[in-house]
């Protein structure tokens, strides 16, 4: 990635946070309010320095190797590991208690903290975990239309883990369908509605 796209995702990270922090929308601080973002395991791993994250979120698939980023302190990185399944009583499957694990590792990120999120390619679960803890902090609409500039690649957030940030945040929905608005699922490309953004 060029340093000029680099410092651009920067900056659309940092205006998630000065546009829509806790200060905009009267939230307290139990909420995330850190630059965030989102990257696959190899790119996470190449370019942690230019990202310099002060904290990662690492989803790796069961029993696979981890070849993601190397040396975070251990209470800074938090590992989570769920298949890419849609069946939530598959084993394996991603759960409530995870997400609610993730929400707690992210909301003690300072408002100052850089938080990566990577998967494997950093396009379903990733971006997934991304737009919930976006989700955290904005409005589900607003927090689907802030995802892509925080992404390296085009999103697909996974339709489960969503599903249960709508559940744990008590969203009604709200954030599933903000998601199948604004990106065409099983394609990894951006759906543009009414904004035209």
């Amino acid at each position: 990635m060029s340093a000029l796209k680099a410092s651009r995702l920067e900056k659309a990270a940092m205006t998630v946070i000065e546009a829509n922090g806790p200060e905009a929308t009267g939230k307290t601080r139990s909420r995330f309010a850190a630059a965030l973002f989102v990257r696959g395991q190899s790119e996470a791993r190449r370019k942690i320095e230019e990202i310099a994250p002060s904290h990662v979120i690492s989803i790796t698939l069961p029993g696979h190797s981890y070849l993601g980023p190397r040396g975070i302190p251990a209470d800074r990185q938090l590992f989570v590991s769920f298949d890419d399944v849609e069946d939530e009583t598959a084993p394996n499957a991603p759960d409530t208690a995870m997400v609610k694990r993730i929400l707690e590792f992210a909301r003690a990120v300072p408002e100052d903290g850089k938080l990566l999120v990577h998967g494997l390619l950093g396009v379903r679960r990733s971006a997934a975990v991304a737009l919930g803890l976006l989700a955290d902090r904005l409005p589900p609409v607003e927090a689907a239309q802030a995802l892509a500039p925080l992404c390296s690649q085009p999103p697909d957030p996974h339709p489960l883990v969503l599903k249960l940030f709508d559940e744990v945040l008590d969203l009604d929905g709200a954030l599933g369908e903000a998601a199948t608005m604004r990106f065409v699922q099983g394609r990894g490309a951006i759906l543009r509605r009414a904004t035209g953004t």
